[in-house]
Parts: C-alpha cells; sequence; structure tokens
C-alpha cells in the first residue's frame, strides 16, 4: 500500500512498465464468494505469483520509495520517507492481504523471485462482482523485461477459471506509455480517456490459458 492509500493494496502503480494507475470505487466479491487461500501461480522459470509474507516489510518500503511509484499515486518519496516503521510491518501486512483474500475484496499477489524468494513486485484485482479493477507493480530495477506482462497474464486466467471474473478494467496515466504497452500486451483494448488516464477493458474467457 501507498502513503497515499493506508489501507489499499503493497507498493502501489503508475510511470514505466510495471506500473498501472490505481483503481477507485468499492469492492465487492462475486456472488457466491467463499474463502480462499491466496495461490501459487507460475509466472516463468524465474519468478512466481505468491502470498505476502511476514518478511516482505523491506520490499513494500523499497516500492514506496520509487519516485515513479510516488508520481502516479499522489504522494511524494519524503512522504514516504518518514512514515513510521510500523507502516511497513511485513506481519501485519500479511494479514491483511490474507483476510481480503477471505473476504474476496482485494486479491493481492506479490511477484516473487524463485531463486531467493525475494518480492520484486505485485499484481492485484479488485472485484465488483464479476468485474476487477487491476493495477501492479515491479520494482525500478527490473522494469522493461515484461515481468509485469506475464504476471498479469498468469493471474487473469486463473481468475476467470477459479472466480468466474469476466472483464477486467485498467487505467494508466497518458504519460505511461510502457504500461499502455503492458495493458496492450495482454489484450486489453483501449475504450477511451477519462482526465488524465486511458481506460482499457478485456472480456475474459473461463477456457482461456495464461498467453
Amino acid at each position: 500500500m501507498s502513503p497515499a492509500e493506508p489501507t489499499a493494496n503493497p507498493g502501489q502503480p503508475g510511470g514505466h512498465e510495471g506500473i498501472a494507475s490505481p483503481p477507485s470505487g468499492s469492492t465487492e466479491p462475486a456472488a457466491g464468494w467463499r474463502p480462499r487461500e491466496p495461490p501459487l501461480i507460475a509466472v516463468d522459470p524465474a519468478f512466481v505469483l505468491d502470498r505476502w509474507r511476514p518478511g516482505d516489510g523491506a520490499a513494500l518500503r523499497r516500492f514506496d520509495l520509487d519516485p515513479d511509484t510516488a508520481r502516479f499515486y499522489g504522494y511524494t518519496v519524503e512522504q514516504a520517507q518518514v512514515l513510521p516503521d510500523s507502516h511497513y510491518d511485513g506481519d501485519e501486512r500479511a494479514r491483511e492481504s490474507l483476510r481480503a483474500w477471505h473476504e474476496g475484496r482485494e486479491l493481492n499477489l506479490a511477484i516473487r523471485r524463485r531463486s531467493d524468494g525475494q518480492a520484486e513486485g505485485w499484481v492485484e484485482l479488485r472485484l465488483a462482482g464479476n468485474d476487477a479493477e487491476v493495477s501492479y507493480n515491479v520494482t525500478a530495477e527490473l522494469r522493461g523485461q515484461g515481468i509485469a506482462s506475464r504476471a498479469l497474464q498468469a493471474f487473469l486466467p486463473w481468475a476467470a477459471q477459479q472466480i468466474g471474473l469476466r472483464r477486467a478494467h485498467l487505467a494508466c496515466h497518458i504519460d505511461n506509455l510502457a504500461s499502455r504497452r503492458v495493458a496492450e500486451k495482454c489484450g486489453f483494448v483501449l475504450l477511451g480517456q477519462q482526465g488524465e488516464e486511458y481506460q482499457f477493458r478485456r472480456d475474459l474467457d473461463p477456457a482461456e490459458r495464461p498467453i
């Protein structure tokens, strides 16, 4: 979660490959939602999608201190720097994420390196019935390598098959050309521009497999 959204997701999105604008509005699970554990999803030979863990506090702080993340999430690096250590309590953040999964609100997974278990980003679905707002972020050092695209391509088919997700919505800042390329690579269709954001949508088929 960012300093601007103290109750939202870990890390937050906006300016290079691997940053998509934060979703807005209320969240609600699909009808018939049942509590579930976060899955482990293969992304590629180097990364998996995994639940948040107590040892991820330092990674969460690193995401929030990134200038591009701060820019597109409406806060400053200086604001992030003065937050207390409790804001990045990995144990508490892991519990919050697990509660959100059980309640079917914010389905957030870390993009985790297989070799050492380091969290290098995240993807999130904020549910509204059978629709979801998508956001994601990848640590600055790894942007431009297609990691966000592959993570999203792995997560969306899982959501279509396992929880009945039918439409995914994504917004990115008009200056964020790399994130726009991620959306297009993942099959999202540009619907238009709203304010300073491009709005995208992708219809999902439960029979599809990861791209």
